[in-house]
């Protein structure tokens, strides 16, 4: 009696237990949950279309059967090496509310793939609740796509030099691109380079056709000797007649001798020598006065003595006449 005494509460606990905690979680589960993935709804047979390097709105809307606090919603997209995710941050519902969240979702690549289907999820869950809801995304290459994989120069050089980029440029779509150009520029300094890459065909058919999906290129961007001092935006651009890719980079320069510096040097020493020129004839003026003078004070001088010098004639006696 004693054992089954003890054994009928062990049962009912554990009975209590079990039966709360499903009961919990039914009450917490959400329901009529509807997503929208980049203005589609999605159905459970959907397969949606996504495009490899789009960001895609994700909309959810749920209807809350309880109350609960901390409640988040978070999508992720897995395949078969990559997974992608977005999620927000914690908030509270109420019972018999509906709520709405917009996510954006950066879609994954396929890789060499010409498509990949991932699967989406969308889940809803809290500390003791979780509600999830899968859907099929078929992600698919661009049928023309270029991406630049590498810029590579030197990244502090003078005014007046010669900068090499090296862009190294490939073919991600799904048809052959041709006639690719690159072209890198330093538009605060006006100055630009083009250069020639070739012709890119898709990953699947390079080794087929004995043509290449990647390419390498070197533009030349003269920096004028007038460039000051500072750091620079580098444009980037790769392009054919279907597609085009730009990437930014910065670079240092650093300036010569200031031009300004340089004439406010030549205002003064063109100064320097006008009243040195001016001094030297104010100079000139000086001493010809200083002769002149002289010269004239040694006439008077010379006049003085013999004026000086010079006797008096005397008097001839004057006759008497008698007549």
């Amino acid at each position: 009696m004693k054992r089954k005494t003890f054994i009928f509460p062990i049962i009912a606990v554990l009975f209590v237990a079990v039966f709360g905690f499903v009961s919990a979680g039914e009450i917490a589960k959400t329901n009529s949950m509807e997503v929208e993935f980049n203005g589609v709804y999605l159905g459970s047979s959907t397969v949606m279309a996504g495009m490899v390097g789009d960001t895609v709105p994700v909309r959810v809307v749920f209807d809350s059967d309880v109350n609960l606090s901390d409640v988040r919603l978070k999508v992720r997209m897995e395949g078969n090496r990559e997974e992608v995710s977005a999620q927000t941050s914690r908030f509270d519902v109420e019972e018999d509310v509906t709520y709405t969240k917009l996510l954006n979702l950066d879609l994954p690549s396929t890789e060499d793939d010409l498509s990949k289907e991932y699967t989406l999820y969308v889940e809803v869950s809290s500390a003791s609740d979780r509600s999830e809801e899968q859907y099929t995304i078929k992600i698919q290459r661009e049928s023309f796509s270029l991406d630049i994989l590498s810029v590579d120069y030197q990244t502090q050089v003078k005014a007046g030099s010669v900068v090499p980029v090296s862009v190294v440029l490939k073919n991600r779509g799904l048809n052959r691109g041709d006639d690719n150009y690159i072209i890198a520029s330093i538009p605060a300094l006006g100055i630009t380079s083009r250069t020639y890459v070739g012709d890119l065909v898709p990953f699947e058919t390079a080794d087929l056709e004995n043509e290449e999906d990647s390419a390498y290129g070197r533009a030349y961007l003269r920096v004028p000797e007038s460039a000051k001092s500072g750091v620079y935006e580098m444009e980037i651009l790769a392009y054919n007649q279907d597609s085009k890719t730009k990437v930014m980079k910065k670079i240092a320069i650093e300036a010569l001798e200031s031009t300004t510096d340089l004439s406010d040097n030549d205002n003064s020493n063109t100064n320097a020598n006008a009243n040195a020129d001016a001094n030297k004839e104010d100079s000139t003026s000086i001493v010809a006065l200083t002769v002149v003078l002289v010269i004239i004070f040694v006439v008077l001088l010379a006049v003085l003595v013999v004026l000086l010098t010079k006797k008096e004639k005397p008097i001839e006696d004057i006759e008497t006449s008698y007549y």
